[in-house]
């Protein structure tokens, strides 16, 4: 079911906060970068951090990348949905503060909170923990209710059961960032 208010709220710099496998996110439209400096000052993070954009189908990240071969989309898929991140090359669209070495880390998340959410508002998100930078992440909707300023919106529900963020791993070399 599609969801045109909440849309509408992030199209327009909203930031969102939600539960996802391992802790509660933050998230908003990646290509809002008014909404991006928001995240960072409510987080106090560094501007030289990326962002993992999470969504509920390839398609929701065709903005940023070249079309991708088959044999790309199987081999993506063979850890998607899940909690695997891959870092692909971007295409000359893909905003400045979404890169890092024109690569873009991006995930489909297995965890149906994350899914249904992504899937309702019809686009992708910025998808990061909700804590200040450097400290545990919030795991439970009081904690989060309590840390977040009033005009970001809170969706209610609980976590998932991983214990760890993902993986994030560079499809072209292989190698991994974080595991």
């Amino acid at each position: 079911m599609k969801d045109q208010r909440l849309n509408r709220f992030i199209r327009r710099g909203g930031i969102i906060a939600y539960p996802t496998e391992s802790c509660f996110g933050i998230g908003c439209d990646p290509k809002n970068r008014i909404a991006i400096k928001k995240i960072i000052k409510i987080k106090k993070r560094s501007l030289d951090k990326n962002f993992i954009i999470i969504g509920s189908s390839i398609n929701q990240f065709n903005y940023f990348l070249n079309p991708l071969s088959r044999s790309t989309k199987k081999s993506l898929y063979s850890k998607w949905p899940g909690a695997h991140t891959w870092l692909l090359n971007t295409n000359k669209r893909c905003p400045n503060w979404l890169k890092n070495k024109s690569k873009i880390a991006l995930r489909i998340p297995s965890f149906s909170q994350c899914q249904i959410l992504t899937k309702s508002i019809d686009i992708a998100i910025t998808s990061s923990s909700l804590n200040l930078s450097g400290k545990i992440p919030l795991k439970n909707y009081r904690d989060a209710c309590r840390f977040l300023p009033n005009q970001v919106k809170l969706i209610k529900g609980r976590i998932g059961n991983n214990k760890r963020p993902s993986v994030i791993q560079d499809f072209k070399t292989k190698k991994i960032f974080r595991s």
